[in-house]
């Protein structure tokens, strides 16, 4: 079905643009360095993670808003020590008649399991995989918002 490959587009939202790492990252490597993390990625000073991540998420923050594709624009996209909050817009006016003819609920569910197929992508950085770590993803189209969350405890690494 057409309305299924275009609510997958829609919520790729980036995600693809993030790297997938199977092994410590360079954020992870500077955050053993700094004595952040330990050497099994869990965090050790939360404090001193959030002040780093600020610091990433107001840099990103100049790119924003980011246009993922034709149907999706992330606005806003904010790091924490325990979470990554995003936010966009569905800018297709096609995602209306597709939610409407599908219902609520079931788009919820295309876009958590979506969700669910991109965990590497999500959590792309170790700690973000040991420790308990989630996404707060808030899409807005506009008859609809969407809130979804996924726990890296959902995924399979």
């Amino acid at each position: 079905m057409n309305n299924k490959i275009y609510l997958s587009t829609v919520l790729a939202l980036g995600l693809s643009a993030l790297s997938f790492t199977s092994h410590a990252s360079e954020l992870d490597q500077y955050l053993q360095q700094k004595q952040i993390i330990d050497a099994e990625y869990k965090i050790k000073n939360t404090t001193g993670l959030n002040e780093i991540l600020n610091i990433i998420s107001v840099e990103d923050s100049r790119t924003l808003p980011y246009q993922v594709d034709q149907n999706t624009i992330i606005e806003q996209m904010q790091l924490f020590a325990d979470r990554v909050e995003v936010k966009g817009l569905i800018s297709s006016p096609d995602f209306e008649q597709f939610a409407q003819d599908v219902g609520h609920s079931e788009v919820k569910k295309i876009m958590k399991k979506n969700l669910l197929q991109n965990c590497e992508m999500i959590f792309e950085h170790q700690f973000q995989r040991v420790n308990p770590y989630r996404i707060e993803l808030q899409l807005s189209s506009a008859q609809q918002q969407y809130q979804l969350q996924l726990k890296n405890s959902e995924c399979q690494f």
